[in-house]
């Protein structure tokens, strides 16, 4: 029997009861995305993924760093500090809130309101593209969705090809010095540019200059936003910056898990490839 992609997408992420249609967010919870006009958007990369889909006029209100997404929305604060009076007065039908935001800060006004959240949580470019597809049901954008995968793997499908994977240790901040772990987005954008993360540990774990010299990756990724901190660290200076072992990376390019990350994929594996004398795949 044959089945649509639209008709298995249906079936994968969102289901009808009693109490109208319901979709499953990155943390399992039911939620009910029942005539969704308005959505406030807490992650500047979910912002991005609605504006990859086509779909940014939904967005009443938006956080720092993410992109005015349009005339009419209103930025409602920085990570951590927004403020929930000004969310309220926007009257959404959806939030979509991270995953560190739902269970770290004081949401119970959203919740008795009856204001409805989407925990967002990709952990790799699997997840990417599953909130993608989600976004794009929530919002009625499924064919604009499906259009933004397709062009996702055709730019996947161009890497070069990585023989001998170097291994890399990517930090994400310098006071303490922070890491991507094992089972960060970050570090499975790495592993598809074509390197290995040498972090032996999951999450976002803080380190010391000794433990990153006794891992001893081949290069170290640094948030360019860092270059001027980083070249105060006299350890790593002399152990890794003054052997050409650092690559400082734009962090918005690679950071926010949306499918701008392939820039900072592209970055990646272009340096591997033309350091590592590697061949390119068909």
């Amino acid at each position: 029997m044959k089945r649509s992609i639209i008709a298995i997408l249906c079936f994968l992420f969102f289901t009808f009861n009693a109490f109208g249609l319901t979709i499953k967010d990155d943390i399992g919870r039911t939620v009910n995305i029942s005539n969704v006009k308005s959505i406030v958007v807490l992650s500047p990369a979910a912002c991005d993924i609605l504006e990859e889909i086509g779909a940014s006029d939904f967005i009443v209100g938006y956080p720092d760093y993410a992109t005015k997404p349009n005339s009419k929305a209103i930025n409602i604060g920085a990570f951590g500090s927004f403020n929930v009076e000004q969310i309220v007065s926007l009257k959404p039908d959806l939030v979509i809130i991270p995953k560190f935001t739902y269970e770290r800060y004081n949401i119970k006004a959203l919740k008795a309101l009856g204001i409805n959240l989407f925990v967002f949580e990709p952990n790799n470019i699997g997840d990417i593209v599953r909130d993608a597809e989600k976004f794009g049901i929530i919002t009625n954008r499924i064919a604009q969705s499906k259009k933004a995968i397709h062009t996702f793997y055709q730019d996947l499908n161009k890497l070069h090809c990585i023989k001998q994977k170097p291994t890399v240790a990517f930090v994400v901040w310098l006071s303490p010095i922070i890491v991507a772990g094992d089972d960060t987005f970050i570090s499975n954008a790495i592993t598809v540019a074509g390197g290995r993360n040498i972090i032996g540990r999951d999450g976002w774990p803080q380190v010391t200059s000794e433990y990153l010299i006794n891992k001893n990756p081949q290069y170290l990724i640094v948030n360019s936003r860092l270059k001027k901190l980083f070249l105060k660290q006299d350890k790593l200076l002399d152990y890794f910056y003054k052997k050409n072992r650092v690559v400082f990376i734009d962090s918005s390019l690679i950071e926010r898990p949306s499918f701008s990350i392939i820039k900072g994929i592209n970055i990646l594996n272009n340096y591997f490839y033309e350091n590592c004398n590697n061949c390119r795949c068909r």
